[in-house]
């Protein structure tokens, strides 16, 4: 799980440095030659990488990136009014988005983390019930014995009577018990498919 979460992490790093520098580069290339209208939305990608991959550093990073960006267009860029003007929305621009991004991808996190914790203490907390449900199946069945073997004292119109509620009891326990094992299939799969652990 750790070593799994490692290759995540250590894979969208790769992807957001490629990326950067990839647009760094073409940003670099599009400035020298006079091109200022494309080159900035491609610095919106590694912008939404580092705010969805990153939420905790994403704020800070997309700083960075639109310090970058700041900084190319003044060493590569003609020097305009108009175009710094544009630039320096497009700055605002992406440390906005990686705000905004960076907020709702944590929040989404919390709250997918938050949904994995109830469904594990509900999972557990069916277990515990399982095991006392079969404790108690146990207990009710041991007692319902003994009330069979002290009819012999009794009429044997009582006796019948006890009987047939004794059956009955017993019937109804045994429908409990193939919900038991209904149920621990279900656990079973529950186990198997979404990682629960019995504990």
């Amino acid at each position: 799980m750790l070593d799994d979460f490692i290759y995540k992490n250590t894979l969208w790093t790769y992807v957001i440095i490629v990326t950067s520098l990839a647009v760094i580069l073409t940003a670099v290339f599009c400035l020298s030659h006079g091109i200022n209208d494309i080159f900035p939305y491609f610095f919106l990608a590694p912008v939404l990488l580092v705010a969805y991959a990153f939420p905790q550093r994403g704020v800070i990073i997309t700083i960075i990136l639109g310090w970058i960006y700041i900084v190319l267009v003044y060493v590569f860029g003609e020097f305009s009014a108009q175009i710094i003007a544009v630039h320096t929305a497009w700055f605002f621009i992406f440390v906005s988005l990686g705000i905004a991004i960076s907020y709702f991808a944590e929040s989404s996190r919390t709250h997918k983390n938050e949904i994995e914790r109830l469904k594990s203490e509900a999972f557990q907390r069916i277990e515990h019930n399982m095991e006392q449900f079969a404790i108690l199946n146990d207990q009710i069945r041991n007692p319902l014995q003994a009330i069979l073997l002290n009819t012999e004292m009794i009429d044997e119109e009582t006796k019948v009577l006890v009987s047939e509620q004794v059956k009955i009891i017993e019937k109804i326990l045994d429908q409990l018990d193939e919900g038991y094992l209904d149920s621990e299939n279900v656990r079973r799969f529950l186990r198997n498919h979404y990682g629960f652990e019995k504990k």
